[in-house]
């Protein structure tokens, strides 16, 4: 699923998605890891909930991978 996803200017990490007409803040990353062509991003936000990113730099676009249940 194609979102919207707010950088700093100077990274590509996330720092807020957009999400059911919801902003999410990314309160941690998580994990980070590449393969030859996108980077890859697990996210907390607030509620507890991890969420993985997929940055596609050759099309500018980010991408929801999975959402993961809050930690008990």
């Amino acid at each position: 699923m194609k979102i919207c996803v707010v950088c700093r200017r100077s990274q590509e990490e996330p720092r807020a998605f957009h999400l059911g007409g919801k902003r999410l803040r990314v309160v941690a990353v998580i994990d980070r890891w590449r393969d030859a062509d996108n980077s890859y991003y697990t996210v907390s936000v607030g509620d507890g909930r991890r969420f993985v990113l997929c940055h596609r730099p050759a099309s500018a676009s980010w991408e929801l991978v999975a959402v993961c249940r809050p930690s008990p």
